[in-house]
């Protein structure tokens, strides 16, 4: 057994603290906490919930803030006033491609809102209902109807700027004073002016509802009271004359037809390998006829007939006077009937034999008849309304491709196929004609990949991906491995060389501080027994005041001693 070297120190108090034996101060302690069992079984625990908070940290970072919309129904002027304020504030913003949305960070979504409107980038239009709420109190009631009129004009503006190509509107209401005279009440009227955006045009329909929408909101205003101009000055709601009716039905039945051929033709030769084009002439002239005409043969409506009858020697006649007024002789009885002939006067002069026929009545007599007859009348009227088809020309090219084994009673099939579809009338002079040609491809050149909206999202994945693997390869990986290491051969390191330095010098340097090699038993040493004692004395108040300093000790006295070189 090694003999043990006896203490040159003088004895300290027990209350004195001790030191590190190993020396470092901190990082020795920091060294020896880390030395430890649990320690380094914790170590890789520790390192790898500190990867993921530092990934999660990288990723929160590097990933874009949650999106907000700031703006959704913009017009491009608008959007750009918009933008133009962002960038001057210096807010990250983006547009979207399919609705123009405006989109900034959750955490910037009021300030990108205030800066807009300190900016004047959008100025909303104030509504009616805020105008009348700024009505003054005590206002004449001319004042109120000029603000009440104001208001509806506002309100009308702002619906008309709902209509999609309408950049602003402006409307004018012009409602005359009522009376109470009839014969003095004038009908209202009113004006709309249109700000289109660039390259926009209204249709038809479009100023059709702009004009039923401003006579609708005011009582007794007429649509043809309301006249609707564009900013260049063109009145867009006068009646369009012929020629551009009669392009408009042509472009429609044109589409009508084109969309008939390619009904049919579609599933026989699929899609691409047909081209057809309609060409139709109409005739535009408006003709309007009547004609009337009657029953040859009528009908009876009403017959009157009337007679009148006069006696000769009965009645009296001449001139009225004495003579005229003379009575008539006497009458005497004769037998027989009343107004009957006498029987023995058959044969008398003037009367009729039998058998013979009467003879008239004495006297003068009138008959008259008269007969109305009703004719028929027939009037008819015939308008004749523009859009009848005067020609038509029909044009279909088929691909050679496609047809390459049709036979030519195959295309003449096709050919009155589409002539049936169509409704072409070869008394009318319409043609129809299709041919078989050879189709050139359309090259469709795709968009670069880097263009594309997935290379971006792709790009910044990897991008943050590698600097999740850098961190761990360069900075987790090395500091783990520094964690691992055993302290134990650094601290023995330190031990040779306070050693070497010599008892005088520590005693010198640091004279509370036991020294290592006091305890330590050298080879060739006889064994005393009260330093003995006093040796075992001294480590266990170092091993109750300083258990770090005891243990890295007892490291020391375990470690086996190095072999002497022999002479």
């Amino acid at each position: 057994m090694a003999d043990l070297v006896p203490i040159d120190q003088p004895s300290r108090s027990l209350a004195a603290p001790l030191t590190d034996p190993a020396g470092g101060g901190v990082p020795a302690r920091i060294g020896a906490f880390l030395s430890q069992a649990p320690v380094r079984r914790a170590l890789p625990w520790f390192g790898g919930l500190a990867a993921a908070g530092l990934t999660g940290v990288l990723w929160m970072t590097m990933a874009p803030a949650p999106q907000r919309v700031l703006y959704s129904d913009l017009s491009d002027s608008e959007r750009a006033q918009v933008v133009a304020a962002l960038d001057k504030a210096a807010i990250t913003y983006s547009i979207d491609n399919q609705t123009g949305a405006v989109s900034v960070g959750e955490n910037d979504l009021y300030k990108a809102r205030m800066v807009a409107a300190s900016d004047g980038a959008l100025a909303t239009p104030e509504t009616g209902e805020q105008m009348i709420d700024k009505l003054p109190m005590g206002a004449s009631r001319t004042v109120e109807g000029e603000r009440l009129q104001a208001a509806r004009e506002r309100e009308l503006e702002l619906t008309v700027m709902q209509i999609e190509g309408v950049e602003a509107v402006r409307v004018h209401l012009a409602e005359p004073e009522k009376s109470v005279f009839v014969r003095d009440s004038v009908a209202p009227t009113a004006s709309v002016m249109v700000k289109l955006a660039r390259g926009r045009q209204l249709s038809e329909s479009q100023v059709t509802a702009i004009v039923n929408l401003v006579a609708g909101s005011v009582p007794g205003l007429s649509i043809d009271s309301v006249k609707v101009i564009d900013q260049h000055g063109s009145l867009i709601s006068a009646a369009k004359s012929g020629d551009t009716d009669r392009l408009e039905l042509q472009s429609r039945m044109e589409d009508k037809l084109r969309q008939q051929v390619s009904a049919l033709l579609t599933p026989m030769l699929g899609e691409g390998n047909f081209s057809s084009e309609i060409q139709l002439e109409l005739d535009m002239d408006q003709q309007t006829s009547a004609r009337e005409s009657y029953d040859k043969q009528g009908v009876v409506r009403s017959e009157t007939q009337s007679a009148s009858q006069s006696a000769g020697a009965a009645n009296a006649a001449g001139v009225p006077g004495v003579l005229s007024n003379t009575p008539p002789p006497a009458t005497t009885a004769q037998p027989g009937a009343p107004g009957a002939p006498a029987a023995g006067a058959s044969g008398a002069p003037g009367t009729p034999a039998a058998g013979a026929p009467a003879a008239p009545p004495a006297g003068n007599g009138e008959t008259s008849s008269q007969r109305n007859y009703e004719l028929g009348r027939e009037v008819a009227v015939t308008s004749a309304s523009p859009g009848k088809i005067r020609r038509l020309s029909v044009a279909v090219a088929l691909s050679k491709e496609a047809m390459a084994k049709a036979k030519p009673a195959e295309i003449e099939q096709i050919k009155q196929l589409v002539s049936a579809t169509v409704g072409a009338d070869p008394s009318r002079g319409d043609q129809v004609a299709v041919v078989v040609r050879s189709f050139s491809p359309v090259v469709v050149e795709p968009a670069k990949f880097w263009e594309t909206p997935w290379f971006a999202t792709i790009v910044r994945n990897v991008v943050a991906l590698i600097a999740v693997l850098l961190t761990l390869l360069l900075g987790v990986r090395p500091l783990i491995k520094a964690l691992k290491r055993d302290p134990a051969p650094v601290a023995a390191a330190r031990d040779d060389e306070d050693d070497e330095t010599g008892d005088e010098d520590d005693a010198d340097e640091k004279p509370d501080r036991p020294s290592i090699s006091a305890l330590t038993p050298r080879a060739g040493a006889n064994i005393d027994p009260e330093v003995l004692s006093r040796q075992v004395g001294l480590a266990q108040r170092l091993v109750l005041e300083q258990p770090d300093s005891a243990l890295a000790a007892l490291r020391q006295m375990l470690k086996e001693p190095e072999g002497e070189p022999t002479s």
